[in-house]
């Protein structure tokens, strides 16, 4: 398996635990992911498999929003900004009204400063943070400009604030909830966290790292160039035919085409070396593909 690939993390691994995961079943050693999600949170990892791949996470996933479902317990304290620190419980007559709560995050909308978590993997004088924290060094992590797009609260009861947020790279969903805690007066922690989306990585094609690699997967591929009327559709189904793999090739704009390829993990490296070169006469200029799981459910290879 080489390029770009989604999974889901599951809750209690550690974004390096799904790395070092996939080293292990890949013998591959040249592994890395984009965007770090705390052991607590769990969904969309996005990782680079093989050395090209891994250089190219970067600009993939240069300046990209990322989307959270969020959870934020008001009324508690803890040193890690969530529940997995040590809570501290603060006496409060009763929780704002979700109107005070709207009227805070509003002062959180758009570009904002914004400090880290104490026990965060960022590094000072590189030495990561938590590190730090957890021998209790003193240190100060500076602030830093993030930007919140989108806030949408989904839900509201005793004392639970759920919240649809799209952020910016680097913004630390653990120090709003801690921030806006402080703004109420209650203090927040945050209880639950859910990426959702990456750029344009939904959660919906994120593979299932429990289950990998023995599923069936699914390959997204599109290629601009010379590949239009050359014959290309007919060469991707004569391959997928020959590798028992199910799927789509369609010519869309203007000198573009897209493939989707369904089947074993082995069959689709098959499938994608051969189309990433294309038939005799087509000529790439640029492609793009990545693993996922499987969307629409195909029984045969299609040519439209």
């Amino acid at each position: 398996m080489k390029g770009i690939a989604v999974f889901f993390k599951p809750q209690g691994w550690t974004s390096f635990d799904v790395v070092n995961f996939l080293k292990r079943k890949l013998n591959e050693k040249d592994i890395g992911h984009g965007g770090s999600l705390d052991p607590m949170a769990q969904g969309v990892l996005i990782v680079g498999i093989g050395r090209n791949a891994t250089k190219a996470l970067s600009h993939i996933l240069k300046n990209s929003k990322k989307e959270y479902i969020a959870e934020i317990q008001l009324g508690q304290e803890s040193d890690t900004y969530d529940i997995t620190g040590k809570i501290q419980k603060n006496q409060i007559s009763k929780f704002p009204a979700l109107p005070e709560i709207q009227q805070a995050l509003e002062e959180f909308k758009g570009k904002i400063k914004q400090t880290p978590p104490r026990f965060s993997a960022i590094k000072i004088s590189g030495v990561p943070a938590y590190k730090m924290a957890r021998n209790n060094e003193e240190f100060d992590i500076p602030s830093k400009e993030v930007e919140l797009f989108e806030c949408e609260i989904l839900d509201y009861k005793s004392g639970i604030l759920k919240m649809r947020l799209v952020v910016s790279s680097g913004f630390y969903i653990r120090s709003l909830a801690h921030d806006l805690g402080q703004k109420l007066k209650t203090g927040g922690v945050l209880y639950s966290l859910l990426r959702t989306k990456v750029d344009r990585f939904d959660i919906n094609e994120a593979i299932d790292i429990k289950t990998f690699p023995d599923s069936n997967l699914e390959i997204y591929f599109k290629a601009s160039g010379t590949v239009q009327g050359i014959g290309f559709r007919n060469y991707a189904r004569m391959i997928a035919k020959r590798l028992h793999i199910t799927g789509k090739a369609e010519n869309i704009e203007k000198d573009f085409i897209e493939i989707i390829g369904q089947g074993q993990l082995k069959d689709l490296q098959k499938f994608l070396d051969k189309i990433s070169n294309g038939p005799p006469l087509s000529t790439i200029k640029n492609q793009f593909f990545y693993f996922r799981k499987p969307q629409t459910a195909y029984t045969e290879f299609k040519k439209y």
